[in-house]
């Protein structure tokens, strides 16, 4: 009998050690979205960043979520079911697009890409034929990064803006063999984006949202400027020195395949729950499944392209399955690891190229808590290039100056120099630009995209340069005249 009085006391204990453990288990999630918190609002304090909206999962479920700022355009707070352009992380999708249309043999992987787009055109004939639709997913076609940012952020808001892209490519050439090297190229995924409306006879936008964004619960996306704009989409914010000014570039509706797809954090967290093969298994076939996961060509040291998405450090613990994405008023970044079963995005309404690396710091840190560990630091938003400009423009509106003065002079000596002055700022100012869009690797319009106010900046160097060189060659010209004379 006493033995069975024993046994209420220590269901008694187990139940009190059982909240113990629940109690301290709470507690430390609580320390890390504390912790969360606190390093993500650093950072966008740190950037100038108005709008973000954040989430976490683990085992499958929402760990962690939280939203930041707001739209002047609208006078609505930004939240989890809040839209943005997510960027590059829309390969991803569009890449899922096509191994859909793999698995039910409809496409196949080493097709060449004229079979299904006959009208294709290249300035080079045969290079059309050889381009795979294998190609043009791992960015190996033989499209430069120059080409394919000459068609991008066009801002076309007509429907057949994806066709429009493909037929402008009718004079390019490639830099490369089809297969012959890595060359990451929005042109591909214009492509693959025309690709699905031949072989569907659908819009982009139409297949995406029945075959895509419908199976997998992303209500919000959207992949065309009405549609998003309906959903909640507003446009971002261009970093001018570090100021977050209203974006002069609006939505692109010719470039959703690889960068202008609208959606929100709560879309973007079920393409984890996919990602982690623990949900949505019917979505694609185990076969499909884990060539969309294979690691196809190296980019870098551990980092590998897959068939639109990032992997880096494969087959060890730190595998990490990735993408980054960015258009001119907007940054992006989604993530997951195996090993750990931990995934993030993480989604912002503020961009400028310069800046880029605050964003990629902040995922670092985000894992490092997770994980355990110290985050990193976030380093300060200095527009140190910007200021070299501008003081090198300081020096030519200065020489602008001393040039006026000199050329009302009646003293004017070494005319030779003046006239080498004067022939090299002319110079000078015609190749400038061509030479900055030569060394990085950018149509201007991209430049002027992306950083704006380096643009604006640079017209100005042109300008005083060009000024200078004429003010220099009067100089010359006058002191030449008194010689003669």
């Amino acid at each position: 009998m006493k033995r069975f009085k024993v046994i209420p006391y220590i269901n008694l204990i187990l139940i009190c050690w059982m909240w113990f453990f629940s109690t301290m288990s709470v507690s430390a999630n609580q320390d890390i979205e504390n912790q969360l918190d606190a390093y993500i609002e650093s950072y966008l304090d740190k950037y100038e960043v108005p709008g973000a909206s954040v989430a976490i999962v683990h085992n499958n479920e929402v760990y962690y979520s939280n939203s930041w700022g707001g739209s002047e355009e609208s006078g609505e707070q930004v939240t989890t079911d809040t839209p943005f352009t997510i960027g590059s992380i829309s390969k991803s999708l569009t890449g899922l697009a096509i191994m859909k249309l793999i698995d039910e043999n409809i496409i196949k992987l080493d097709d060449p890409v004229q079979k299904h787009i006959p009208w294709f055109k290249l300035e080079d004939n045969q290079d059309e034929k050889q381009i795979t639709i294998k190609q043009l997913l791992t960015q190996t076609s033989g499209f430069s990064t120059f080409t394919g940012l000459s068609i991008s952020d066009k801002e076309s808001k007509d429907f057949d803006a994806i066709r429009k892209n493909v037929e402008s490519l009718s004079s390019v050439s490639l830099t490369a063999l089809p297969g012959e090297k890595h060359q990451y190229s929005n042109a591909n995924f214009v492509i693959l984006g025309a690709l699905i409306e031949e072989v569907t006879n659908q819009t982009y936008t139409e297949y995406m949202e029945q075959n895509v964004f419908a199976p997998l619960g992303m209500k919000n996306a959207a992949t065309d400027y009405k549609t998003a704009y309906e959903k909640g989409y507003r446009s971002g914010y261009q970093s001018w020195f570090g100021i977050p000014l209203k974006s002069s570039i609006t939505y692109d509706n010719g470039g959703a395949p690889y960068g202008y797809i609208a959606a929100s954090v709560e879309d973007l967290v079920q393409n984890i729950k996919f990602l982690s093969g623990k949900d949505f298994n019917n979505f694609l076939s185990e076969e499909m499944m884990n060539l969309y996961l294979t690691p196809h060509v190296p980019t870098g040291e551990n980092r590998y392209y897959g068939l639109g998405i990032r992997i880096s450090n494969p087959d060890t613990q730190d595998e990490m399955i990735w993408h980054s994405g960015s258009t001119p008023d907007s940054h992006a970044e989604l993530f997951y690891i195996p090993k750990t079963d931990w995934g993030g995005v993480i989604l912002t309404n503020k961009n400028n190229q310069l800046e880029e690396a605050g964003l990629y710091y902040l995922k670092a840190g985000i894992i490092n808590i997770l994980h355990g560990d110290e985050p990193v630091d976030i380093p300060k938003n200095t527009p140190t290039i910007q200021f070299i400009i501008l003081g090198f423009i300081c020096l030519l509106l200065g020489l602008f100056i001393y040039l006026l003065l000199k050329l009302k002079s009646e003293k004017i000596r070494k005319k030779g120099i003046w006239a080498i002055l004067g022939t090299f700022s002319l110079i000078l100012s015609i190749v400038l630009i061509p030479i900055l869009v030569y060394f990085v690797g950018s149509p201007w319009h991209a430049i002027q995209a992306f950083s704006p106010e380096c643009a604006l900046l640079t017209i100005i160097t042109v300008i005083l340069l060009a000024v200078n060189g004429f003010l220099s060659t009067r100089i010359s010209f006058k002191k030449f005249k008194s010689e003669f004379r």
